[in-house]
């Protein structure tokens, strides 16, 4: 397996699996508002998005991180904000690879954390999170508002 930072040349692997991973979570499919979605982030650097690819040569698995700071910490940290396995090929370490990746190499950029967040119902990703040491919050609760 061989993991990358995304440019436009993997930009139909990883949009393919930003839609599925958007299905995942009940939003409608749309590969070319995801393909668009991604473009613009990868074009503009709002995010920082990786791909896993198998020993195949296809992509299995991408992640999606936003940088941003702690105020608290007067530090910049990085918010995971999406994973995702294509299905047929889940059971295989992709995800945990992956991860352990980017615990790495944001350690290495003195990032002061990975933060992220999954539905309350993904049950599997919270077990792989908490086995390499992440730590449900205990004291905040997070609001939302749709604007």
């Amino acid at each position: 397996m061989k993991i990358v930072q995304a440019t436009a040349e993997h930009l139909v692997p990883v949009a393919e699996l930003f839609n599925q991973y958007r299905m995942f979570y009940e939003q409608p499919d749309d590969l070319a508002g995801a393909t668009a979605f991604i473009q613009g982030n990868i074009e503009n650097a709002r995010s920082q998005v990786f791909v896993l690819f198998d020993a195949s040569g296809r992509a299995a698995a991408f992640s999606q991180l936003y940088p941003t700071y702690c105020s608290t910490e007067m530090r910049p940290i990085m918010y995971l904000s999406d994973l995702f396995v294509d299905p047929t090929q889940r059971r295989k370490g992709y995800a945990r690879a992956l991860m352990a990746f980017l615990i790495e190499h944001f350690g290495r950029q003195a990032m002061h954390r990975l933060t992220l967040e999954t539905a309350t119902t993904n049950v599997g990703a919270q077990k792989l999170y908490e086995s390499l040491g992440y730590q449900r919050d205990q004291v905040f609760v997070t609001y939302h508002r749709v604007l």
